[in-house]
C-alpha cells in the first residue's frame, strides 16, 4: 500500500487548481457577488459576529503557512491514509499535498473578505486601528494575488530563458565568469577596442542594471538585454576591423543582463513571500489591539 501511494503519477502529483492566479479570480468574482448578494446579512449578523467569523476565516488561513512547517503531520496523515482502502488512501494523499493546501489558503484568505466586508460595512466613525487594519488587509490581499502571479509566470518563463539558473549564488558566479571571459576577450586587440570596452562595456559588467527595467521584463516576460546594451552596441560601429570583437563582447554583456534578470525573478518568487508572512504579522497585531479596543469600550 505504501509504495503505491508514494509511486509518481503524473494524474496525482498534478496540482489540484492548475493556474493558482485564475483560482484566486475565480474566488474573488464569488466573493463579489455573494457580497451583492447578502448586502443584509451584515446588518442582520453584527458587528461582533461578522468580526468573529472574519477571525475564524484569517485563522483558517494561516494553516498553510503553519502546516508547511510541519512535516511531520504529513507522515502521521500518510500512516492514517494507509488504513483505508487504496482508492481512499490516494485521495487522502492528494487532500494533504501542499499544492491542495494552497488551493485552500488561496480560497479561505479571498473568502475572508466577504465576513470582513460586512464587518467594515457595520463600522460607523472608523477609529485609527480600524483605518489602519483594513488597509493592512487589503494589501495583504493584494501581495498573496502578486504571489499567486509570480507562482504562476516565474517558473515557465524562467525556464523559456536562454540563460537561467535556479540558485543566486550560481547566477553570482556566473557574473564572474562572464567578467572573466569579456576581460579577456580584449588582450591582443587595439587601444580603441580597450577604450571602447573601459568606456561603454566595462560598466555594464560590473554594474546592475534598473530594477524597474528588471521588473517590466519579469511581468511581460520580454528580453530586456538587446535595449539594454543597444548604445553600447552603436558606440562600436566605429571600430572596423575590431568591430567583430566588440560585438562579441557586447553579447556577453546582453549575456549579463539576461542572467540579472534572471537573478531579479528568483528574488522577486522569494521576497513577496517575506513582504506578505510581514503583513500578515501586522494584520495579526492590529487586530488583537482593535479586539482588545472593543472588549475595553464595552467594559468586559
Amino acid at each position: 500500500m505504501e509504495a503505491e501511494i508514494l509511486e509518481p503519477s503524473g494524474r496525482r502529483h498534478a496540482a489540484p487548481v492548475r493556474s493558482a492566479a485564475l483560482w484566486a479570480a475565480i474566488c474573488g468574482i464569488l466573493v463579489v457577488i455573494l457580497h451583492a448578494l447578502t448586502a443584509d446579512v451584515g446588518v442582520r449578523l453584527g458587528a461582533y459576529w461578522s468580526g468573529l467569523i472574519t477571525l475564524i476565516f484569517f485563522l483558517a488561513a494561516g494553516l498553510y503557512s503553519a502546516r508547511r512547517r510541519m512535516l511531520r503531520v504529513s507522515v502521521r496523515f500518510m500512516k492514517f491514509a494507509m488504513l483505508f482502502p487504496r482508492a481512499v488512501a490516494m485521495r487522502l494523499v492528494v487532500l494533504d499535498r501542499l499544492e491542495t493546501w494552497r488551493a485552500f489558503h488561496i480560497a479561505v484568505g479571498i473568502f475572508a473578505l466577504l465576513p470582513f466586508w460586512w464587518h467594515a460595512d457595520r463600522a460607523v466613525n472608523a477609529t485609527t486601528v480600524e483605518i489602519l487594519l483594513e488597509i493592512a488587509v487589503i494589501l495583504l490581499v493584494l501581495s498573496g494575488l502578486l504571489g499567486t502571479l509570480v507562482q504562476d509566470l516565474l517558473p515557465d518563463m524562467m525556464l523559456r530563458r536562454p540563460e537561467h539558473e535556479v540558485r543566486i549564488q550560481d547566477v553570482e558566479a556566473d557574473f564572474d565568469a562572464l567578467y572573466v571571459q569579456a576581460e579577456e576577450a580584449v588582450l591582443g586587440h587595439s587601444e580603441q577596442l580597450t577604450t571602447a570596452y573601459v568606456n561603454n562595456l566595462r560598466p555594464i559588467l560590473r554594474g546592475s542594471a534598473p530594477a524597474l527595467k528588471m521588473l517590466w521584463a519579469t511581468l511581460s516576460g520580454s528580453d530586456p538585454a538587446p535595449a539594454l546594451c543597444q548604445s553600447a552596441r552603436a558606440a562600436g560601429v566605429s571600430l572596423g576591423p575590431d568591430l567583430s570583437a566588440y560585438d562579441e563582447i557586447v553579447g556577453i554583456a546582453e549575456r549579463k543582463f539576461r542572467l540579472e534578470q534572471n537573478r531579479f525573478s528568483l528574488r522577486l518568487s522569494t521576497r513577496w513571500l517575506k513582504f506578505h508572512l510581514g503583513l500578515a504579522i501586522v494584520t495579526g497585531v492590529l487586530i488583537v489591539f482593535h479586539v482588545v479596543g472593543v472588549f475595553y469600550f464595552l467594559g468586559l
